[in-house]
Order: structure tokens, then sequence, then C-alpha cells
């Protein structure tokens, strides 16, 4: 795990950022940049170790803030932008602005999305890092994300070589654990607990590779040692492919529940497997399976309930 480092990280009022800040804060000098524009947002960083910075960068106005840091972790994104200008603003244009301000670092890590790639017909495709991109065209409520993450990601890579400092572009799939909303899977298990519904598209199955925040944590300094100017692409996923069609009713049966399926061609997103051959050899296997991280879930979520199996 990164240990020692003076890091400044975007998006730790977010799931991902502030799971993998409140895993590494013990070990590293954090600073947290973001607006804090919501109450309690600055103290909530504050609280987990991390020192807050107050800045929009998205603005280019970076007065103030200090541009000394060992190592830049930018997770920040914004998830559903409006239209495809307002997602290219914030998710690209944004992003060369923090390069450019932050560019006497070590290295970067620009957190962009398995959302990038064209979809595939088949369900269970594992995507490569190789593979055709573009975003999404299936769900079109997702496309200006996908697409203005991929933007992102191109001018990452040209500040990347503009400065000379060395880039990974992990693309993150299913992301859960102990911050924020939890992610995807928690939402499932919330779902199933509460007896609500699960959307599922009939046209095909919900695929992903769920990893849990401790992994990704562990993931980060491999990530650093292994950016190179121009850009280290990977996916970033669990090890294990699984539907939202087979992770409901395994859900169900741990929790002793029901679970009932409603089937709408309005459900969010496409299916996205990948390959993991390009992490692997970065940062090595996961070390936590899914069912293990959804039952810690559980235990920590909804200790009232008799679960079928010790986590």
């Amino acid at each position: 795990m990164l240990k020692g480092a003076r890091l400044l990280m975007t998006g730790l009022t977010g799931q991902v950022g502030e799971s993998l800040a409140r895993i590494l804060a013990p070990h590293n000098e954090i600073h947290g940049l973001a607006r804090f524009t919501k109450p309690g947002s600055r103290e909530a960083v504050e609280a987990i170790g991390a020192t807050p910075i107050a800045c929009d960068y998205t603005s280019g106005d970076f007065t103030g803030v200090p541009d000394d840091f060992d190592y830049v972790l930018h997770v920040a994104a914004d998830v559903y932008p409006a239209s495809m200008d307002v997602g290219v603003q914030q998710n690209a244009e944004g992003a060369g602005l923090l390069f450019n301000h932050f560019k006497k670092a070590k290295a970067w890590i620009y957190v962009s999305t398995t959302g990038v790639y064209w979809d595939h017909p088949d369900a269970w495709y594992r995507y490569k890092e190789t593979d055709r991109c573009g975003g999404s065209t299936r769900i079109t409520s997702r496309f200006p994300y996908g697409t203005s993450k991929y933007c992102g990601e191109a001018v990452a890579r040209t500040f990347s070589r503009l400065h000379n400092v060395p880039l990974t572009i992990p693309r993150l799939n299913w992301s859960y654990g102990t911050g924020g909303h939890g992610g995807l899977p928690v939402r499932l298990i919330t779902q199933v607990a509460n007896g609500e519904p699960v959307n599922i598209n009939p046209d095909w199955e919900f695929v992903g590779g769920p990893i849990h925040d401790s992994d990704m944590a562990e993931h980060i300094e491999g990530f650093f040692a292994g950016a190179t100017v121009g850009g280290t692409i990977t996916n970033w996923a669990g090890d294990d492919a699984v539907s939202v069609e087979q992770i409901v009713p395994w859900l169900a049966g741990e929790m002793g529940v029901p679970y009932k399926f409603n089937e709408t061609r309005e459900a969010t997103a496409y299916p996205r497997a990948t390959d993991n051959a390009k992490r692997v050899s970065l940062v090595g296997p996961c070390k936590v399976k899914w069912q293990d991280g959804f039952r810690s879930i559980l235990r920590e979520r909804f200790p009232h309930l008799n679960l079928k199996s010790p986590v």
C-alpha cells in the first residue's frame, strides 16, 4: 500500500474518493480538493484525516492552491452530465486544467470508466484495453459520461506528454465498500433487504466485475509505479465477472428473504465485464471475492439479519 506520500486527491466527497482516502489517510498526507459547497462536506473530509482544499478546478482558478505534491489521484467526475458539452467541460477540460496546475507531481492517476468502451453484443464479453472506445450507444442517458471520460483520457495523456509526467488511467468498473452510498452492489443489497424490485433489462444480462475498496487502495501504489509518460491504460475491476441477475438471488439466499425483478428497457447501464490481465500484471490479483465483500457489507449495514454464511 502507498505510504509516506504527500498526495493530492479529488473526489473525496464521493463514494470512490471517500473510500480510498479513508484507507490511505493513516499512511499518507492527503489533501482533498473539492468545491465543498454541501454543508458538512469539509468536516467529513477532515474527519477521515485529510486536509480540505476549496477549489473548483473546472474554473481554472487555482489561487492559493499549493502545487508541491508527490502524486495526484484524480477521482472526481460528473457521472450524470446534463449534456455532452457539460460532460466534456467537467470531465475533460477540467482534467487538463488540473493537470496543468499539478504538473510537478512524480506521477498521476486519472480514474476513468469502463463506460468508455463501445457496446459489444455479447453481455459476457470481457473488454480489453485495446477495444474500440466511444461510450455506450444503447443507453443514451449514459452516453455523455462514457464519451466525456474518454475525452478526459485524451486530455490527460496530452498533458502527461507536454509536462513529461508519468500517468496511469485505470478504467473503473463496479466499485463498492465503505464510502458514501457504497456503490452499485450496496444499492442492490439495500433493495433486496428492503423487499424492493430490482430493475433488469430483458434484452441483456447486466454484467460487471465488483471490486472492493480495500483492493482498490492496495492498487494505488502499483498504478503510480507503473505510470508512463503518455499513459498506462488498464481495466480496474474485480477478478470475477457476475451479473445482477446472479447477484440478487444469491443475496436473497444469504438474507433468507424473497426477491423480485422488474423488467424495463430503461435500465441505466450496459454490461461491462473486463479482461483483467493488464491490471494483474501491474498490481496482482484481487484479494476480496465479491461474495466475501458483500457478506461484510451485509454484516455492517444490516446487523439484524440472520445471515446464512459467516463472514
